[in-house]
């Protein structure tokens, strides 16, 4: 059985699995298009499932998140 290392999360520094697919845990988060950018142009790789989901519920609650401040 191959053991896949756990990534590192370049927002919070804890360990998670990402499983690089279709079927990754990160595509049953629903997420505003705009956050995802400011994500992608703040952070390289995937973010944990704590700090997706946090965001995602930020942007929910409080409208745009600006991750830039």
């Amino acid at each position: 059985m191959k053991l896949i290392e756990p990534e590192k999360c370049p927002r919070c520094g804890n360990d998670f699995h990402c499983s690089k697919s279709a079927r990754c845990w990160c595509y049953a988060v629903s997420i505003e298009v705009s956050l995802l950018e400011q994500i992608q142009e703040k952070w390289a790789g995937c973010l944990c499932p704590d700090c997706l989901k946090a965001l995602a519920k930020k942007s929910r609650d409080e409208g745009f998140v600006d991750l830039v401040k």
